[in-house]
């Protein structure tokens, strides 16, 4: 059923004087879009904001039997479908369905403004304002916001206690959650997020909100898995969307620097640490090497190396050669001298 709510608002304000329509149509943005304050209605009028508000309240008391009766089937339809929805519905996406379901889409100026008119003079749903930890959202009645409220603490415990790359890249909580995909509540919540690959997760991950260049790079080469230059990283920023503003490449190649997640494998050439790079001279690698391995030939000491770092052949048989570090044994092996 299609209701025509500019008609229907008309009729509902057709008896009250002209401060009175002001004030609701001021107070629920009917006219413009834009919610009135109390205040700008106060100078407007020259009276002050206690008596707009005093307007305000005798004015919804009167209208609240009319927009209960005539808009019945209006206020019906919107509770059915938040229960289809689980219960609660993020304002901005509850509205949209609501304008295109009863209104037709576009056929309406300031649809969701007059359509909030409806349902809280009315009385349902029930609306919920934006707090620190939740966007705001209508919801069917007590029960529903208690079943919201326990869903989304339950899935941020399970975020923050569980492995990032289990979630991000294994997508385990769809198993620990199975009904995730089809939620609408997690939207409300402000703990999640997506990146700009799609990954889900908490917003206070790098991976998901990067909020700083070193972030940024690091979910440029996590999403890479391998080492890159950091003129390509500066790129990468740009390129996938992670930054609106080009990275300066020196920037990132100064933020690199100063943070451990990051390791140098080559020449401006950077890797994750997480991906199993470890930092150090190309001498403090070999020794690693030799402490883990034991003696090690040439040919695979070049090759265990360049899994750690992009070094040509000559560099790292030239550091293996140093006799102040390494000896050479006699089945032509190589060792650390202190050994």
């Amino acid at each position: 059923m299609i209701f025509n709510l500019e008609q229907l608002i008309a009729k509902f304000l057709e008896d009250f004087s002209p401060k009175q329509k002001r004030v609701i149509t001021g107070r629920f943005g009917l006219k413009d879009g834009k919610r009135a304050t109390l205040q700008e209605i106060g100078d407007e009028f020259g009276i002050t904001r206690e008596r707009v508000r005093q307007i305000e309240e005798s004015a919804i008391k009167r209208l609240t039997p009319q927009v209960k009766e005539a808009a019945a089937s209006l206020i019906n339809g919107a509770a059915v479908y938040l229960e289809s929805a689980g219960g609660a519905r993020r304002d901005e996406e509850f509205m949209s369905d609501m304008e295109q379901k009863f209104l037709g889409k576009g056929s309406t100026r300031y649809a969701p403004r007059k359509l909030a008119f409806i349902f809280l003079i009315g009385g349902a749903p029930r609306y919920e304002k934006e707090n620190d930890d939740m966007h705001a959202y209508w919801y069917s009645d007590d029960k529903s916001k208690q079943k919201l409220s326990d869903f989304v603490r339950r899935v941020v415990k399970f975020f923050k206690t569980s492995d990032k790359d289990g979630i991000l890249i294994q997508k385990k909580h769809l198993k620990e959650f199975p009904d995730l995909a089809s939620q609408h509540f997690l939207t409300i919540s402000k703990h999640f997020g997506k990146n700009v690959f799609g990954d889900f997760g908490l917003k206070a991950w790098p991976e998901i909100e990067p909020k700083t260049i070193r972030d940024k790079a690091y979910l440029v080469l996590k999403k890479h898995n391998k080492p890159l230059h950091f003129e390509n990283i500066a790129k990468f920023i740009s390129t996938y969307g992670i930054d609106v503003k080009p990275a300066h490449i020196q920037t990132v190649h100064n933020e690199l620097i100063k943070d451990d997640r990051f390791v140098l494998v080559g020449r401006g050439i950077y890797a994750l640490r997480e991906h199993g790079y470890e930092p150090g001279t190309v001498r403090e690698v070999i020794v690693r090497l030799l402490k883990k391995h034991g003696p090690l030939k040439p040919q695979d000491v070049v090759k265990m190396v360049n899994e750690q770092r992009l070094l040509k052949e000559n560099t790292i048989l030239l550091s293996l050669q140093n006799r102040k570090d390494f000896k050479r044994l006699d089945d032509g092996k190589y060792h650390i001298l202190e050994a």
